[in-house]
């Protein structure tokens, strides 16, 4: 018997004190068949994701408690196996797309595709991002590459608020599978702090200290 779900019931799940409109709350990859075994192997060696699924068709985490806050699924497909068979192949025919994949690759991390997540302390932000060098090279089979990073002094920096490092993960096929991962510095103003003097929180270094 189906469950009763009408809006005439109270509610069990209140977001009203968390949420002034929508959030987003969860990430889902295709991901070619034969990857999945090294990308399930990946993700527990460098991701304290809880792995709150596991069935043939779908690897779930989540990132809290409550499920709804978070979460990222991967599910294996046999068109993006072949999306990614065919992507290789034609690379090789066609000059033009392996200049356009190689373009977006070389962009900006910032500019090109990408899921962020973030993290509690710059400690662990180091650490994890430690490991994610060391995958790099010592796990070639996982295909991991740290493609950009910027620590809040960095003349280069979008920032001063935020550390910023960029991870792209060739098991998830060879287009949008580039995550950021962040932390906060507590060294600058909180978004509160800025938005309350009629900044904007996410306004960039050089904007701000302009004025």
């Amino acid at each position: 018997m189906a469950a009763d779900t009408s809006l005439d019931l109270p509610t069990r799940h209140d977001l009203s004190e968390v949420l002034r409109h929508d959030m987003w709350n969860h990430v889902n990859f295709a991901v070619p068949q034969a990857n999945m075994d090294e990308l399930e192997a990946c993700i527990a060696t460098l991701m304290p994701w809880q792995l709150w699924a596991k069935t043939p068709t779908m690897l779930g985490y989540r990132f809290h408690t409550n499920y709804e806050w978070g979460m990222a699924f991967f599910q294996p497909s046999v068109h993006a196996s072949t999306f990614a068979r065919v992507i290789a192949e034609v690379r090789q025919e066609r000059p033009d797309l392996d200049e356009a994949i190689k373009g977006l690759e070389s962009l900006t991390p910032d500019v090109n595709d990408h899921t962020g997540f973030i993290v509690k302390s710059e400690e662990e932000w180091e650490a994890r991002l430690a490991g994610f060098q060391a995958a790099s090279r010592n796990h070639p089979e996982w295909q991991v590459t740290v493609t950009g990073i910027l620590r809040p002094d960095d003349p280069e920096a979008l920032t001063d608020r935020l550390a910023q490092a960029w991870i792209r993960l060739g098991l998830l096929g060879p287009i949008r599978n580039t995550f950021e991962m962040q932390y906060l510095n507590p060294g600058s103003l909180s978004a509160q702090e800025i938005e309350s003097a009629g900044g904007v929180s996410a306004t960039p270094r050089q904007e701000r200290t302009s004025d």
